[in-house]
C-alpha cells in the first residue's frame, strides 16, 4: 500500500509539473514572439509529447480543425486535471 501512495504521489507531482509548464508556455507564447527562445522551446519539449496524441485524436475525427482556438492544448490540460482527481483515490 505504501509503494502505491508513492507511486500516486510520484505521477501527481509529474502532472502538476506538466501542467504548470502548460500553463507558462501558454502565457509566454502570448508575450514571446521569439521563435529562438530557449524558454518557450524548453516548455515545448516537456508538454509536446502529452498533446500531440491528444492533436492526432482530434485531426482524425476532424474536431476544431477550423476553429482559432488549439483545442488539443485545452484538452490535454482538462484531461491532465482530471487523472489528477482521480490519483489520489489509488
Amino acid at each position: 500500500m505504501v509503494i502505491l501512495d508513492i507511486f500516486a504521489r510520484t505521477i501527481n507531482l509529474l502532472l502538476s509539473a506538466v501542467s504548470f509548464a502548460m500553463l507558462l508556455r501558454m502565457l509566454l507564447s502570448f508575450f514571446m514572439m521569439e521563435e529562438d527562445s530557449r524558454l518557450l522551446n524548453f516548455l515545448t519539449i516537456i508538454t509536446e509529447p502529452f498533446i500531440t496524441p491528444v492533436r492526432a485524436i482530434l485531426v482524425r475525427f476532424n474536431i476544431g480543425q477550423d476553429s482559432p482556438i488549439d483545442w488539443s492544448f485545452s484538452l490535454t490540460y482538462l484531461l491532465i486535471a482530471i487523472a489528477q482527481m482521480f490519483l489520489p483515490t489509488l
